[in-house]
């Protein structure tokens, strides 16, 4: 009879080990993809600040192209023409120094799973650790 129960006993030390590491696999688990969806969200708001700087580079070269064209039709008339001219020119300007920050913007690697690629590479390290403990012993 102490046989059986020491069977039991290992079965079911056997079933608790088993059961925790399910759990924790599932906490794993539930960590990297709470990570991946985090990283998601800093992508959107990555791409919509670029597209929101494009949408006003684009609006900032047209008026500026708008009140260029205005300026040369008004060439002879007064100081329309310096007060057109200038505006003309500060939004040319603006509208380049948002096209550079674009460029420099999507020149940058995006950090997408770099945190999620980062844990899991920790994680199977541990693994691999922990298969090479139990391997020796």
């Amino acid at each position: 009879m102490s046989q059986d129960n020491g069977g039991d006993g290992a079965r079911e030390g056997l079933f608790s080990a088993l059961k925790n590491t399910v759990a924790t696999l599932v906490a794993i688990a539930k960590t990297r993809v709470e990570l991946l969806v985090t990283e998601l969200e800093e992508e959107k708001y990555r791409l919509m600040s670029m597209w929101s700087k494009a949408i006003a580079a684009a609006f900032l070269l047209g008026m500026g192209v708008l009140l260029g064209v205005f300026a040369l039709a008004m060439a002879f008339w007064e100081q329309r023409v310096l007060v057109f001219g200038l505006f003309a020119t500060l939004f040319i300007v603006l509208a380049f120094v948002l096209v550079g920050s674009l460029k420099r913007q999507a020149a940058q690697p995006p950090k997408l799973f770099r945190a999620s690629l980062a844990e899991l590479e920790a994680d199977m390290a541990a693994l691999r650790r922990h298969a090479h403990r139990a391997e020796s012993e």
